[in-house]
């Protein structure tokens, strides 16, 4: 088993350092850039996919904001 299994996506993040990425990714609108990070974190393209897409539709409820 994965040492990611039962872990948040941002826990998987965090732990494979590439938060920042994913944040600046997801602050560009850089939707591939984005879905490609979370492949890395064992999600599927398909759950990668639909979490960037969901994330979009209101980024401030998952705390993005431009500066």
């Amino acid at each position: 088993m994965s040492k990611l299994a039962g872990m948040t996506i941002n826990e998987r993040l965090f732990d494979a350092r590439i938060m920042d990425e994913f944040d600046a990714a997801i602050l560009s609108r850089d939707q591939e850039e984005a879905i490609a990070l979370l492949q890395r974190v064992e999600l599927s393209r398909e759950e990668a996919t639909a979490t960037v897409a969901t994330i979009f539709e209101d980024p401030g409820k998952y705390g993005y904001t431009k500066p």
